[in-house]
């Protein structure tokens, strides 16, 4: 059952989906599951990287201790997602952070010679991998400009809509709790927690719990925290990215 669950997640990668059965195969076969617990890790910042994983199921949080004591989040992973790909190609890799489950997580440990062997075999893999991590730095960037630039009000609306262009629906699903969610848009939860309460006393968006809520007038909401309005029929032509691709998602923000 295992094997069968990487093989899919192979075979529904945009990237591995480019090599050949067989190569995916081999892959399958040198794989290890792993399972964690909540608050459990997967590696530490500065251990020896000889593998690399892809997430089946859960929800992952890459982090680096700061000065102060408390964590610096970089990035929240889920399924289908890789962790520690990038540093598969360094000379002397090391984990440049620490992975920690923020649920319970089931995902499977990749050797580093493999991914090292179909990159040099595969060029078009290697370009396709290659564009991945040009994209990824691409919205690290821009992360960074957002957080500079925009107001935490800004900063919420413009993560619901890209959510919305994610998940392709109305209802909205958070990755993670309120908590993590403020975490990534570098404000308190108390913020969070009262512009939502605005939000949805305005009208503008309905609420499910503390994971659901429902954009009720996507166009009014930013234009209360004047932004342009949402051009929803052309996020609707574009191909769906995987989790793990947005835009929020690739942040260097330290925990409140």
């Amino acid at each position: 059952m295992e094997t069968n669950a990487l093989k899919r997640l192979l075979q529904g990668s945009a990237v591995f989906a480019m090599l050949p059965a067989a190569e995916r195969e081999q892959m399958v076969q040198l794989a290890s599951a792993v399972r964690l617990q909540p608050r459990q890790h997967l590696f530490e910042m500065g251990s020896p990287a000889d593998c690399y994983y892809v997430i089946k199921a859960g929800t992952l949080s890459l982090y680096r201790p700061s000065y102060s004591g408390d964590h610096k989040v970089f990035r929240t992973l889920g399924s289908g997602d890789l962790v520690a790909e990038t540093v598969m190609f360094l000379d002397k890799p090391e984990y440049p952070l620490s992975a920690e489950a923020v649920t319970a997580v089931s995902c499977f440990r990749l050797p580093r010679s493999t991914l090292l062997q179909i990159s040099r075999t595969y060029p078009e893999f290697t370009l396709a991998l290659m564009s991945g991590m040009a994209l990824s730095i691409s919205q690290s960037l821009n992360r960074i400009d957002l957080l500079t630039i925009s107001n935490s009000a800004q900063r919420l609306v413009l993560y619901l809509m890209d959510l919305h262009m994610q998940q392709r629906r109305a209802w909205l699903d958070l990755p993670g709790s309120r908590h993590v969610v403020a975490r990534q848009l570098n404000i308190t939860p108390e913020t969070l927690s009262r512009q939502l309460s605005g939000f949805k006393r305005a009208g503008f968006i309905g609420t499910k719990g503390t994971r659901q809520l429902v954009l009720l007038d996507a166009a009014a909401l930013c234009a209360a925290v004047e932004l342009p309005p949402p051009q929803l029929e052309e996020w609707h032509m574009r191909p769906v990215r995987q989790l793990g691709k947005s835009l929020f998602d690739c942040c260097n923000i330290s925990q409140p």
